[in-house]
């Protein structure tokens, strides 16, 4: 087997809410096109001017402690350093997903009267979207207004990434259409990926691709790979392969070259569908082009060639994926495990497990449960009741699928 696998180897209109979806009507989103600040908008001071008058750098935090330890120390210096420093430390924590932190010193320079920028508001914009607080981020643009700052594509941006993050999509679409209605603030590429993405989410690949239109119609936001990757995605998981295929071959047409993820998509839902001939068809494709197939598209194959018990073949792909010197992973191992399941072959599916043992941090719950599926299947329940310990002694947490596996399997046996 393998050698043994070698162990070291809808219908939506854009610009109004008033054809289509429903689109609610929210004071605070149109105040972020309309609203202008009782003072005039004050020209900042360019960041390079601030950068000048602060020590010479905002040390570069790769810890929460780090970032802590760093803003304490400023907060000590006198003057002040300028706003710019601090917020380079809380874009950085950003970037390591420490949220809540953010937010936490954000009200420390509030505390200490340190002055926000757009730059800063944005970031905390950013911080509330990713809690799923839309709600709290939207307060955070009256004081935009209040700073005699203007909101800009970033802020919009972000709060239409937020939306999406809470599936509130069609929140995130009604501010696209604001955005294009007023025209104080034009979207961008980003604007319109991210609403597609949240389209297909939802399952309206329609508006999706009505917003790909949409993009054709700007001179300055063209469709790129990631919109057409998105959607054809989206069409594939629903089953619309002609259509994926149809807006395939429209991208290469306006000269936009696939890469490995939009071959992904199609290969998945073909051999999902067991249109094996076309899988080939296009790896051969993905070949001539130069575009190596990774981790993912081997695991497609080897899963879908063990759903269909052709468990041989699937030993061929993880054979070339080791030669390609790509390593397999959780998911290639767990599969090929299945697929001898299915087959009866206990053995050879546990000989599978014991290469991901010996290969350290593979062993999952979900792999556990395959093979202890394996063994209740075929009525080795003790085999079962071992791999059941394995988990304990690995430190994993049973589910509910684990202890039904284990009922029904004794239940049948007469335990």
């Amino acid at each position: 087997m393998l050698k043994m696998i070698r162990t070291t180897a809808s219908s939506y209109s854009y610009c109004s809410s008033r054809r289509g979806m429903p689109f609610l009507y929210s004071p605070s989103l149109a105040a972020l096109f309309h609203s202008q600040s009782s003072k005039p908008i004050k020209f900042r001071e360019t960041q390079l001017g601030k950068i000048a008058r602060d020590p010479p750098s905002t040390p570069k935090v790769n810890n929460l402690e780090d970032a802590l330890k760093a803003f304490d120390e400023m907060l000590q210096r006198r003057p002040l350093p300028s706003v710019v420093r601090f917020t380079q430390i809380l874009g950085q924590l950003a970037k390591l997903k420490h949220y809540s932190a953010v937010i936490s010193l954000n009200k420390k320079m509030d505390q200490v009267g340190i002055a926000h920028d757009d730059y800063t508001l944005n970031i905390i914009i950013n911080c509330f979207c990713h809690l799923k607080q839309a709600g709290l981020s939207l307060s955070i643009l009256g004081r935009f207004f209040k700073l005699g700052l203007q909101p800009d594509v970033a802020t919009a941006n972000t709060l239409i990434n937020g939306y999406i993050l809470e599936n509130r999509v069609a929140e995130a679409a009604r501010l696209l259409g604001k955005m294009m209605e007023v025209g104080r603030c034009q979207p961008n590429v980003f604007t319109f990926n991210t609403l597609i993405k949240g389209f297909c989410m939802k399952g309206n690949n329609s508006a999706a691709i009505q917003l790909l239109r949409k993009m054709e119609e700007i001179g300055n936001c063209k469709a790129d790979i990631v919109a057409y990757n998105t959607i054809i995605d989206g069409l594939c998981k629903d089953t619309l392969v002609v259509d994926a295929v149809n807006l395939f071959s429209e991208m290469i047409g306006r000269g936009i070259a696939p890469d490995v993820i939009t071959y992904n998509s199609l290969i998945h839902r073909v051999c999902k569908l067991g249109k094996w001939k076309e899988a080939t068809r296009l790896l051969n494709e993905m070949a001539s082009q130069n575009i190596f197939p990774d981790v993912y598209t081997f695991n497609v194959l080897v899963d879908a060639l063990c759903k269909e018990g052709m468990v041989v073949e699937a030993e061929i792909v993880v054979e070339m994926m080791i030669q390609r010197e790509i390593e397999p992973d959780t998911i290639t191992y767990s599969s090929l495990m299945d697929g001898y399941c299915l087959r009866g072959e206990m053995d050879k599916a546990k000989k599978v497990f014991d290469v991901m043992v010996r290969k350290g941090s593979m062993v999952n719950v979900f792999s556990c449960n395959i093979l202890i599926h394996g063994y209740c299947k075929h009525k080795k329940i003790d085999e079962a009741k071992m791999v059941f310990q394995e988990i304990s002694r690995r430190e994993l947490v049973a589910n509910t699928f684990t202890y039904n596996i284990l009922i029904d399997g004794s239940a049948k046996q007469g335990e």
